[in-house]
């Protein structure tokens, strides 16, 4: 699928330090974090999958 392909890159880049974040989202110190506590990384992943699957939305509505 499209959608976890991209998603799953993100992760990997955010996972790699080769992004530094996502939206509010970032990887330090090996966890997930919002930048005031740390988070599971399904909800992270959660997120950066609607982010791309509402940009398609967008598209095909606009």
């Amino acid at each position: 699928m499209h959608y976890m392909e991209r998603t799953n890159q993100v992760m990997l880049e955010l996972m790699s330090g080769e992004r530094k974040s996502f939206g509010n989202f970032s990887y330090e110190d090996g966890r997930f974090t919002d930048g005031r506590s740390p988070l599971p990384e399904w909800e992270v992943r959660q997120f950066v999958l609607n982010y791309f699957l509402t940009l398609e939305n967008l598209k095909i509505n606009a």
